[in-house]
């Protein structure tokens, strides 16, 4: 049995539902609905005076219980594993990782079997829309076939379904940067930040994000933050220069990560 809370969030990032991808995963893998129970609502406080406390609602939620045992046994929780697995084999060669060079994939036959990958990845998803990692995944194989716009949406569809991986946030930051969508960017930085606080690449991230977004203050502060932590790191010195470059007027500020050319 699962106790799974379906509901909606007004955040910092804006409109959030969550649970509802969890809930139909279960249920299209053979998963039965037991009881649907009334949950709680989210107040936040705006302001308050001596006769008065200013709320607002910002969230609810409901309860659901799902027999999971079915999931375990049931053909479509078997086709689902299928497809992921060999989905992901098909990307895995061409995945852009840190300290492993990726096979080529410009080659037709390359960006056939990303394409492939990609079709039985989503397939996956159709049976289980909770399965973050086959997004992020699918945002890698857009990734390998330069297709940034899709690649995005991928990573913030993972990001949405798995908030405790700073490399989820991680892909998704520099997504949007590519793209010049410096809110969510700077946003899910934040984000990443505060699951590893002691982390300089993630801190340095946040930094470039805050620099795109125009807050020169704010990545100096963060930059800073950056070199207490690792100060030999060369990309933080570089993202130093740039923004000592753009404070003195040597270099226009960028909108985007391509305007940057570290």
């Amino acid at each position: 049995m699962q106790e799974i809370r379906v509901g909606i969030r007004i955040t910092g990032e804006g409109l959030q539902f969550f649970g509802i991808e969890k809930v139909n995963g279960l249920i299209n893998r053979g998963g039965k609905v037991v009881s649907v129970a009334g949950g709680s609502a989210v107040m936040q406080k705006l302001g308050e005076d001596e006769s008065n406390v200013q709320l607002s609602l910002s969230g609810c939620d409901l309860c659901i219980n799902i027999d999971d045992e079915p999931v375990k046994w049931s053909a479509e929780s078997q086709e689902h594993d299928r497809l992921y697995k060999e989905g992901a084999a098909l990307i895995d060669p061409y995945m852009k990782l840190a300290g492993r060079e990726p096979k080529p994939a410009d080659a037709p036959e390359a960006r056939d079997e990303i394409e492939r990958g990609i079709e039985q990845l989503q397939a996956a998803l159709q049976i289980n829309p909770a399965n973050w990692a086959a997004c992020w995944i699918t945002g890698k194989a857009y990734q390998a076939l330069d297709r940034s716009e899709d690649a995005c949406d991928s990573f913030k569809q993972a990001y949405g379904l798995e908030k405790t991986n700073p490399d989820v946030a991680r892909e998704y930051v520099l997504e949007c940067l590519k793209l010049g969508r410096t809110e969510p960017a700077v946003q899910a930085a934040r984000h990443a930040v505060r699951l590893v606080p002691d982390n300089a690449g993630l801190v340095a991230n946040l930094g470039l994000a805050l620099l795109i977004h125009g807050d020169l203050e704010g990545a100096q502060e963060t930059i800073n933050q950056s070199l207490e932590l690792n100060s030999e790191d060369q990309i933080t010195h570089n993202l130093q220069r740039i923004l000592d470059e753009i404070q003195n007027g040597e270099r226009p500020q960028p909108e985007k990560l391509s305007d940057l050319q570290m």
